[in-house]
């Protein structure tokens, strides 16, 4: 089922990707720059951990890349 399928993905995640995860659940207007800043990592594998969380389907980016938000799918 698509619910196992997803439970089995999320197992796959980097530390990394579940905090960016967490954090976006809770401000979804959080910056790459702000991730970095709360996660301790680079800007940079901020932007890569996102690109990968958007290519499974975890996250949607809405709007302008500066008026824009992030929504996590539960």
């Amino acid at each position: 089922t698509s619910e196992e399928l997803r439970s089995n993905t999320e197992k796959e995640l980097s530390q990394t990707q579940k905090k960016i995860l967490e954090l976006l659940s809770i401000n979804e207007q959080f910056s790459a720059g702000e991730l970095a800043d709360q996660i301790g990592v680079s800007r940079r594998s901020i932007e890569f951990n996102i690109k990968t969380l958007k290519e499974k389907g975890f996250v949607i980016r809405h709007g302008s890349t500066k008026g824009g938000y992030w929504e996590v799918i539960k």
